[in-house]
């Protein structure tokens, strides 16, 4: 009866060890999916992080440099007129502006103070492909306020 009591004990010996190692294998499979995953998420965040990089750098925005505001002409201060302003122009792969119109609705004392003064503004060149590139109908707004 002993030998037969120990062979059971033994028997339930292994099968706990054999139960604790699949308990111990499954918990590990679990960290390597989870590593896995982890590592998936991650190659996906440096791979987005690389397409925005390599996007902003194949056409990277015109950026302003400077901007001067213009003169408020005399006239209009005189006769208190206020208003705003629109010019449209072109950006050249130096930077700087190209053929500058003033669109509808500007007061014709504030056209010629603000062609003026989008002449002065320099941009950083768009890069497109590693080359300059030309940005048409930029616009930009003049605010005439007497304050």
């Amino acid at each position: 009866k002993r030998v037969e009591e120990r062979q059971r004990e033994q028997l339930a010996e292994q099968e706990r060890q054999q139960q604790a190692s699949r308990v111990r294998e499954q918990a590990a499979e679990q960290q390597r999916q989870a590593q896995q995953q982890a590592q998936q998420a991650e190659q996906s965040r440096l791979n987005a992080e690389r397409a925005r990089q390599q996007a902003a750098a194949d056409s990277r925005q015109y950026l302003p440099l400077s901007k001067e505001a213009p003169e408020y002409p005399a006239r209009a201060l005189d006769k208190n007129i206020e208003g705003d302003c629109s010019v449209e122009y072109t950006v050249n792969p130096k930077g700087q502006i190209e053929n500058p119109k003033v669109l509808d609705g500007c007061h014709p004392l504030f056209i010629r103070p603000s062609l003026a003064a989008a002449q002065t503004f320099r941009y950083q060149p768009r890069i497109v492909d590693g080359v300059a590139v030309a940005v048409p109908s930029v616009r930009n707004t003049f605010h005439f306020r007497i304050k």
